[in-house]
């Protein structure tokens, strides 16, 4: 092992604590649990405390170029999940790797984002002896999956200490399957977004009013409505520009690229993936930030990195999405899959400027209350509960009078060793 922190110190709710965030998805590949454990890390670290983020990576170099980083799983798959893809390791080799991070690290807490996606969170889930806490990320209608493994998932559930669900539509989906006590502690997003003097990307310097999206290739997230919406919106904003940004390659843009051109769309930029900086310059420039996913959204981070940027948001109306966005409060809805009705939100979000200062104005006091300086010490609470659990639950063993995941093993300082 080459990676040694320093072990805090203290007592209460204020002491600075050891903590793995573990992830079961391709690290860094871009994703929403990827930047939200990326995101919070950095909060965390910021506040003091001592920070690692386990994850499989098809990187060579991942920990070289992030050194907070357990590289375990070298071996991706691309996974067909809840009408998207997911890039797990499905190694069954892992279990050493994972218990020598574990018994050398001796972390307060192990956090898991997703805990029963395979392979590698139930692995450290099983292993460790740590605090616990597990993040429900996920929202859909239902999953047979959950329905005929029940039994076993309960079992790996009983381990986490805490349970959080970061919307109203995760907390429903998870605890419909795994009825629990759940705290709801959303997704953050950064809010200090810079000095708007940073210079404007190139996609938008010569002023053209621009309607961003940002996000996968996939049918869920629906470009294709918007792409059939910017064609009715052309008819009354003009010239007007569709800009693209996400992980996709030449080959998954080219089917919107034939569909641009059969639509007459002459002005349809696709830019592939961009680093952080850069998509929130994208964000901040934009003329509207569209969001048009046709269902399965927990909450919609990009609604609130475009909130924090002060740019008008217009979105799909689904439940996810409404867990942060009022319609003519804080942004604009629009019924799912209809251009016509995404076409309308677009031009008055683009051409009204009272109905885009009111947005504008009611996205900013919205991602404030999603700030990572405002969700992270909600997580830290979720972690001092936790420990309290484990620590309570080690004493009991101790003495004879409970027995349990916690079990105490010998000795009474940092976690219990495997």
């Amino acid at each position: 092992m080459d990676k040694s922190l320093s072990v805090r110190a203290g007592q209460g709710a204020n002491r600075l604590v050891k903590i793995a965030l573990v992830s079961p998805y391709d690290f860094p590949y871009p994703g929403g649990v990827t930047e939200h454990v990326t995101n919070l890390a950095r909060s965390l670290s910021d506040c003091g405390h001592c920070v690692r983020i386990i994850a499989p990576s098809a990187r060579d170099d991942v920990e070289i170029m992030h050194p907070e980083v357990y590289r375990v799983g070298s071996h991706i798959t691309s996974v067909p999940a809840n009408q998207s893809v997911a890039r797990l390791t499905l190694s069954l080799t892992l279990t050493r790797r994972i218990t020598e991070i574990l018994e050398y690290e001796r972390f307060d807490v192990v956090h898991l984002h997703e805990p029963l996606v395979p392979i590698l969170a139930p692995l450290v889930l099983r292993a460790s002896r740590s605090a616990n806490v597990g993040t429900f990320h996920c929202a859909r209608d239902r999953y047979v999956g959950y329905a005929l493994g029940r039994h076993v998932f309960r079992c790996m559930l009983s381990r986490l200490d805490q349970r959080i669900a970061v919307s109203s539509e995760a907390h429903r989906f998870v605890n419909s399957y795994f009825p629990h006590k759940y705290s709801l502690v959303p997704n953050g997003v950064i809010t200090d977004s810079g000095p708007s003097s940073e210079a404007c990307p190139d996609v938008m310097a010569d002023g053209t009013p621009t309607v961003l999206f940002v996000g996968r290739l996939e049918h869920r997230k629906g470009l294709n409505v918007l792409m059939e919406a910017m064609k009715l919106v052309s008819d009354r904003v003009s010239p007007i520009r569709l800009v693209v940004a996400g992980p996709f390659s030449v080959v998954t843009a080219q089917p919107f690229r034939e569909l641009a051109d059969r639509l007459g769309l002459d002005d349809v930029i696709f830019l592939g993936e961009v680093t952080e900086s850069v998509r929130r310059l994208l964000y901040r420039h934009a003329t509207v930030f569209c969001a048009p996913s046709t269902g399965r959204e927990s909450q919609g981070v990009v609604l609130l990195e475009a909130m924090a940027a002060g740019t008008p948001v217009v979105a799909s109306d689904i439940p996810g999405y409404r867990t942060v966005l009022v319609d003519g409060e804080n942004g604009l809805l629009a019924v799912p899959q209809d251009a016509v009705s995404l076409a309308c939100a677009l031009v008055q979000a683009i051409v009204d400027p009272c109905v885009r200062g009111t947005v504008v104005a009611g996205g900013l006091s919205t991602a404030s209350r999603f700030s990572w300086t405002v969700v992270t010490p909600q997580i830290l609470t979720v972690y001092e509960t936790a420990i309290q659990a484990r620590t309570s639950t080690r004493f009991f063993s101790v003495t004879g009078m409970a027995q349990g995941p916690g079990t105490f093993h010998g000795r009474f300082v940092g976690p219990a060793l495997p």
